[in-house]
């Protein structure tokens, strides 16, 4: 009896009581632990085949110990550049011995079908009709869904009318008491303005004309001659000269 496992991405071939070296774990030596991912089981006369994992298959197993395998060298090397390099690897295991291995579970059989409904008319149950609504009844309710709404009585339209007028009334009256209170400048009319400006210019006339009579008299009053011997006298002769 053997069966294919996969432990760390690798598969390997089990058999009871062998030894296989699988990448290294995180488990102690000692401790026991189950391989579940079972591909493959042969029992030697069948052969169980998973899609992918057989179910219910698993292998026990015991940590034997931890190592190390052989080095591995790994050279670099590049011509004409005076680059050589050399490095060395070993890479970590650990040792599982197989205990046994447990076959899947078959698989419960397929329950049977369910027991058919028996025919008997007096087991069956009844089914009640459903109630049906009157035609004349679905008539008057689909009228009463199409019908537009009822319009408002004559009298209830000419309350709203005259509702209406009366306030429109309030604000023309109120209109009018503003502008009532408001005093209105008079206008005065164009004639009137002409008027005014004629008797300004008949009051300023008069006044030039007397200042510039009272000139000419304070002028006619002195002859030229009483004039003329007035600044001889004012002039120094030729005695208060000697």
């Amino acid at each position: 009896m053997y069966a294919i496992a996969r432990c760390g991405g690798k598969q390997f071939k089990i058999q009871q009581e062998g030894i296989i070296r699988v990448p290294s774990l995180s488990t102690e030596v000692g401790e026991k632990m189950k391989l579940e991912e079972i591909l493959l089981v042969s029992d030697g006369e069948k052969i169980q085949v998973g899609t992918p994992l057989v179910d219910g298959a698993y292998a026990e197993a015991t940590v034997v110990r931890h190592g190390k395998g052989k080095k591995l060298k790994i050279i670099k090397y590049k011509r004409r550049k005076d680059y050589h390099r050399t490095m060395g690897h070993r890479q970590g295991f650990t040792e599982l011995e197989i205990g046994k291995i447990v076959l899947g579970a078959k698989k419960p059989a397929k329950a049977a079908k369910a027991a058919e409904p028996s025919t008997d008319k007096a087991a069956a149950p009844v089914k009640k009709a459903p109630v049906k609504a009157a035609p004349a009844a679905k008539k008057t309710e689909k009228a009463a869904k199409a019908a537009p709404k009822a319009e408002k009585p004559a009298a209830a339209k000419k309350a709203a009318t005259t509702a209406k007028k009366a306030a429109a009334s309030d604000k023309d009256t109120k209109a009018a008491a503003k502008s009532a209170k408001k005093p209105a400048a008079a206008k005065k009319p164009a004639a009137a303005k002409k008027a005014e400006s004629a008797t300004k210019d008949a009051k300023a006339k008069p006044a030039k004309t007397a200042k510039k009579s009272t000139a000419a008299a304070k002028k006619a009053d002195k002859p030229a001659a009483a004039k003329k011997a007035e600044k001889k006298a004012d002039k120094p002769g030729d005695a208060d000269k000697a």
